[in-house]
């Protein structure tokens, strides 16, 4: 496709991905070029934390598990505190028609409260679980590394 063929948008964020900020260095690549550092990997040239080690850990996703229960509980005690706080609107609003529609409203927002507790219930686990498998795969990568080391000494390859 020809330059004069591409969306004028599509130039733009061409020509932004081009532009260098003056405090950034040039990294090359294979070819010699110096690449946008808007488009560079963060792992070239050494940007990765902790020079070059790529880490993670169970801790985000136990962090968003715990918060998940507890948005959980919160919904509940909303849901339970609507519904007490509504226990005698019909007896004490007879005869006014807006009794009627609060009480149509009122039953809708039980509803959601109720479909987005449900919604955190079946979440958390899940978050639990992609925690669990993280360090399980982290634990079996590591493994599978220290098994694999080179040979050392004169009959080693290089």
């Amino acid at each position: 496709m020809s330059p004069d063929a591409t969306p004028e948008v599509w130039q733009q964020l061409f020509a932004l991905a081009e532009q260098r900020p003056p405090s950034a260095s040039p990294a090359s690549s294979p070819d010699g070029t110096s690449p946008s550092p808007l488009l560079a990997l963060a792992s070239a040239d050494g940007g990765a934390p902790e020079g070059g080690k790529l880490r993670h850990s169970a801790g985000p996703w136990t962090s968003a598990s715990n918060s998940v229960d507890g948005m959980a509980n919160v919904l509940a005690q909303a849901k339970n505190k609507l519904e007490t706080s509504h226990e005698n609107i019909a007896a004490e609003g007879a005869g006014l028609a807006s009794v009627s529609k609060l009480t149509k409203v009122r039953e809708t927002w039980v509803e959601r409260l109720e479909s987005a507790r449900e919604e955190c219930e079946n979440l958390a686990p899940k978050l639990r679980a992609v925690a669990k498998e993280h360090g399980e795969n982290e634990a079996a990568t590591t493994s599978t590394f220290k098994g694999a080391q080179a040979p050392t000494g004169a009959e080693g390859g290089r």
